[in-house]
């Protein structure tokens, strides 16, 4: 026989104690978070984990090619140029060059510093008791910060001008004629982003304006892959947004396999240029593509600031609790002419 109503009152607005005492967060709270993002997850999760190591990985900062690094700024050793020793000789005894081929430079990045917190309050500790209870809504909490952590960190590795304070992002690293990690690209020429001029063209002249993909898109991509590549180091992931994605979509030929097996294999869905996977990231700025080799470009972190939750203390004259969460490193590149972008992309 049916039952009668169990008398809850339906006007009860579930609220964030109830879902969270009712329900259980499932665990892996950063794992998650960084994978919601192509971006986050190139550089920190699972998509970094597939590009540069063995499928089943954990996609942790570590498996994605994140380095923790420690020091009161970022080191980065960059070669720029070549060495201009070899010469032909007419014999034996001719002279060989004793040209010292000063062609290394140290480069520096600063540690960028940003911090969430989880609180909540004694109240809501004791109405949620029980063990099982408060890792329940306590891991909620954490799960809501670290997840806009991941959102603002994501955001501004894309951003088209950095916000104060924050981390450089992809297309400020990704550049020509301009400083970058205290080096002058007018002074180093090899220390530029080549875009789609010809190789070898003045870093004032560097362009990385494209146009109408229905005309010039494929081309295009063909010319900023190809000047980011030299002999078998070539980018290993492009990411855009998602008009360029569908543009680039509906170029292919429905015969042709384009599908990336090796994300795909990671529950991640891309397309594929040459041997790149394309992902697409809502935080790409509007018209652009940007072709990436995330063995010289990627995360530098310091200990205990990757996303990690402290200890909740109790707030002064109050019964409540916080914990920071942390995050400082920096986004830095070793070889910028291994990486390349599109802009002013449109239908």
């Amino acid at each position: 026989m049916a039952l009668a109503s169990a008398g809850a009152d339906g006007t009860r607005i579930y609220d964030e104690l109830l879902v969270t005492t009712a329900e259980t967060i499932h665990p892996g709270i950063v794992e998650n978070s960084l994978n919601s993002h192509p971006v986050a997850s190139i550089f920190l999760g699972n998509i970094g984990s597939a590009l540069n190591g063995p499928i089943g990985e954990n996609g942790s900062p570590a498996a994605a090619g994140a380095e923790q690094v420690v020091g009161e700024s970022i080191r980065v050793n960059v070669k720029l140029g070549k060495n201009g020793s070899f010469r032909w000789l007419s014999s034996g005894f001719g002279e060989i060059s004793l040209d010292t081929s000063d062609t290394a430079r140290g480069s520096r990045a600063n540690f960028k510093l940003g911090a969430g917190s989880v609180v909540i309050d004694g109240s809501t500790l004791r109405k949620n008791s029980g063990a099982a209870q408060i890792s329940s809504i306590l891991r909620h909490k954490q799960e809501d910060t670290v997840s806009s952590m991941v959102d603002t960190v994501a955001e501004a590795m894309l951003a088209s001008s950095a916000a104060p304070n924050a981390i450089t992002s992809l297309t400020e690293l990704i550049s020509a004629n301009d400083q970058c990690q205290s080096l002058s690209g007018t002074t180093f020429t090899d220390w530029n982003s080549r875009g789609v001029s010809d190789k070898g063209t003045a870093p004032a002249s560097i362009s990385f304006a494209s146009g109408s993909f229905a005309s010039q898109g494929v081309s295009d991509f063909r010319t900023a892959f190809m000047n980011a590549e030299e002999g078998s180091i070539r980018p290993n992931v492009i990411l855009t947004t998602d008009n360029i994605f569908r543009f680039y979509e509906g170029s292919l030929s429905p015969q042709v396999r384009f599908e990336d097996l090796r994300v795909g294999d990671m529950s991640f869905s891309a397309l594929r240029f040459k041997d790149a996977p394309i992902f697409h990231d809502p935080f790409v700025p509007s018209g652009t593509a940007l072709f990436l080799n995330t063995d010289f470009i990627g995360v530098k972190y310091l200990p205990g600031a990757m996303f990690d939750i402290s200890p909740m203390e109790r707030g002064n004259n109050q019964d409540a609790f916080v914990a920071p969460v942390l995050w400082e490193g920096q986004l830095c590149v070793s070889a910028r002419k291994y990486q390349n972008k599109l802009t002013g992309i449109t239908a």
